[in-house]
């Protein structure tokens, strides 16, 4: 990830001066399972975003990272459940 895309999330992410944890891995994995739908359905980010009303292309860019809510509505959209959503990542690997 470029430096400018690192800045802008850690930007972001700041709040009262402490800047949020984030996950790299995990952020990582919900991009990819994202953008996973989208191409198994064969939708633009475009279409996507003119249905759901989400910042679609800056969660995929990683310049901000969904909420819970973000993912639900998406879950929404393509009607699959939350659990359908993070079954595929088994994140964190258990030892």
């Amino acid at each position: 990830m470029c430096i400018f895309f690192k800045k802008a999330i850690f930007l972001q992410n700041m709040k009262k001066g402490q800047p949020k944890q984030t996950d790299d891995e995990l952020l990582r994995l919900v991009v990819e399972r994202m953008k996973e739908l989208r191409y198994e359905r064969g939708y633009s980010q475009e279409y996507v975003i003119e249905r759901t009303k989400l910042n679609l292309s800056q969660y995929e860019a990683k310049i901000h990272v969904p909420s819970l809510d973000s993912l639900s509505r998406l879950c929404k959209f393509y009607n699959i459940t939350l659990d359908e959503f993070f079954a595929p990542m088994k994140y964190p690997v258990k030892e």
